[in-house]
């Protein structure tokens, strides 16, 4: 459920040295000290603590993001896949039973199934009240955030697929609210492949998913985007167009969706949703991270930076939401950017929602 990186040491040790210089609670601070409302808004006002925090936490203390881009596609975006005319939902629904779903496994969890080794075989979860705490090769600082399991919403779910080699992956994706009402986003890194289909509101082992299985028929992504550690990875999403069911309905008018909006600051209060992969995160339910403390500045890109654990590989474009009241709100991010999201499960990036990303919105919604 997505192809997120993790194990990088040097961004590990640069997050892990600024939580160290502050002392730990120094390095975040509670919504109620910025005067924000529950709901994940902006802060209404800042604090010389929490800026100082994320600065030496390995991010920038820029107050907003840099200026937005020309709003204009210097370069046509890709057109990364096409479904056969042949693929439809029902197509989608035959071919996507429950075992094949649940065998589904990022690229890094395929390795370290067949290997042995590696940061998903090294990993190991506990569940104590349903927090999913991470413990890798370094082990989360015990004050930061902690993500939960909870039933999911209608309006996230995954997407899968079968890849050349005929193994089958998957990412997290969501509505968006869209002219056509057939739109979803995701990460740009979760390569689509062939027999591609979204399952809103994902549910282990269902014979018949809460919303239907979706066929997707075609992906657009920024033509700047490339995965890994440049700069290009700030155009790290992509917007797919999903065909409508066999009633005839489209897909957000049958689960509702998230208002794509732009990314007023690098630290927002966000709630952070998203499905890990069940060889890391074993119950192969949706997490979810309140917004009890805010993003920060990726330093040296137009991303943004969240601590919060268990979000291992799979959580790849899980969207990032403010005025988030449980089903839907506003959609300024997704895990993605630098790494393909993070080093590891407890820090995860997203890329600035800017015009850029409105302009690769507008060209998927009329082609």
């Amino acid at each position: 459920m997505g192809e997120r990186k993790r194990g990088r040491g040097v961004a590990i040790k640069a997050a892990l040295a600024g939580l160290v210089t502050l002392g730990v609670a120094g390095a975040f601070v509670a919504p109620t000290a910025f005067g924000a409302s529950a709901n994940g808004s902006t802060p209404a006002a800042s604090s010389s603590t929490g800026a100082s925090a994320g600065a030496s936490a390995g991010v920038g203390a820029a107050a907003t993001p840099g200026a937005p881009g020309s709003g204009s596609m210097s370069v046509a975006p890709r057109v990364a896949a096409v479904a056969s005319t042949t693929w439809n939902s029902a197509a989608a629904a035959q071919f996507w039973t429950p075992a094949r779903i649940a065998a589904a496994l990022p690229d890094e969890a395929v390795a370290a199934k067949v290997s042995g080794s590696g940061v998903h075989a090294a990993a190991t979860t506990t569940t104590t009240s349903h927090a999913v705490t991470s413990t890798p090769n370094v082990v989360a600082p015990a004050t930061i955030a902690h993500s939960y399991h909870f039933g999911g919403t209608p309006e996230t779910g995954i997407i899968v697929y079968r890849s050349s080699n005929l193994t089958t992956h998957y990412c997290t994706a969501s509505v968006v609210n869209s002219a056509g009402h057939n739109m979803i986003v995701m990460a740009a890194h979760c390569n689509p492949g062939s027999w591609m289909a979204y399952v809103p509101e994902y549910q282990h082992g269902a014979v018949t998913q809460p919303y239907g299985i979706w066929a997707v028929t075609k992906v657009f992504k920024d033509a700047h985007y490339s995965s890994g550690e440049s700069d290009a990875s700030d155009y790290d999403y992509a917007f797919a167009q999903v065909a409508p069911n066999s009633l005839g309905q489209l897909i957000q008018n049958v689960t509702g969706g998230y208002h794509l909006a732009y990314t007023s600051s690098y630290y927002l209060y966000v709630t952070a949703l998203g499905y890990p992969a069940i060889s890391s995160d074993p119950a192969d339910e949706a997490i979810r991270c309140s917004p009890n403390y805010r993003t920060g500045k990726l330093a040296g890109y137009r991303q943004m930076v969240l601590y919060c654990t268990g979000f291992y590989g799979g959580t790849s474009g899980g969207p990032w939401i403010t005025y988030f009241n449980g089903t839907t709100g506003n959609l300024i991010g997704l895990t993605g950017g630098y790494e393909e999201g993070g080093p590891n499960s407890w820090i995860s990036y997203s890329p600035i929602f800017d015009s850029r990303i409105f302009s690769l919105f507008a060209y998927a919604q009329t082609h």
